[in-house]
């Protein structure tokens, strides 16, 4: 599997990533920090860092993310997503629930 190099493909993972960011109901700092590096070292447009900034700055969530383009790379978006719940510590239970979902989402069996 090749890696995707898509500016599209990573703005859709950046927009799953804020979702499972939030989905213990609030954003951990290293998350958001994780978030804004991620979005910076896959040099996404200037438009989508300043959305991804305003949207950590004010808790703006971002539209669902399309789904279709992540199944191309479903292992890259688990290895993302895996990434940033461990980046505060502290994995809680909604996020286990959610990396489930996401496993769900992109058609891969259970882990």
């Amino acid at each position: 599997m090749t890696t995707p190099t898509d500016d599209r493909f990573y703005t859709e993972l950046l927009k799953l990533l804020l979702h499972v960011a939030w989905s213990d109901d609030e954003l951990d700092p290293n998350e958001a920090r994780a978030l804004l590096s991620a979005a910076q070292r896959w040099k996404l447009p200037v438009p989508e860092l300043q959305r991804l900034e305003r949207c950590l700055e004010l808790g703006e969530p971002l539209p669902a993310p399309n789904l279709g383009l992540l199944r191309q790379h479903p292992d890259e978006v688990l290895s993302t997503v895996r990434t940033l719940i461990e980046s505060d510590a502290n994995v809680h239970l909604s996020e286990e629930e959610m990396l489930a979902q996401i496993r769900e989402l992109l058609g891969l069996p259970p882990a």
